[in-house]
């Protein structure tokens, strides 16, 4: 389960109000996190390790969808930079199959030699 919580500016520390729990403050956003998640598990009686929340960090004169639409884009962009370092490998170890050398590699996808040293020892670690 993870917990949802509202951290607002005040002064110098962000005030957060973890849904149903409670209250609590950081001097930062990563310590007001931190603090969110003493505060679930202390009041929730839930192992830290096993405590997830996500925090909504709202900041005067920012509009929140605009920051919600920036955090999507990124990790839609993470979801697809792994994608394509998948498929990069699976690629790069047809080719090597396919007899090419390393240099060949490169130049048939676009990337370094070096980068296709990685891909290919990276995919072999991972298949075994």
């Amino acid at each position: 389960m993870t917990f949802k919580a509202t951290a607002s500016r005040e002064g110098k520390y962000w005030v957060v109000d973890v849904k149903g729990v409670g209250v609590t403050q950081g001097r930062n956003a990563a310590e007001a996190t931190a603090m969110a998640r003493d505060l679930i598990a202390v009041m929730e009686d839930i192992p830290l390790d096993q405590v997830r929340v996500s925090v909504e960090f709202k900041v005067t004169g920012v509009d929140q969808a605009e920051v919600s639409h920036v955090r999507q884009a990124v990790t839609d962009a993470a979801v697809a930079q792994e994608r394509a370092a998948t498929e990069s490998r699976k690629l790069a170890a047809k080719l090597i199959d396919a007899g090419l050398s390393g240099r060949d590699v490169a130049e048939v996808m676009g990337v370094s030699p070096q980068r296709v040293s990685q891909l290919i020892s990276r995919g072999r670690s991972e298949a075994s």
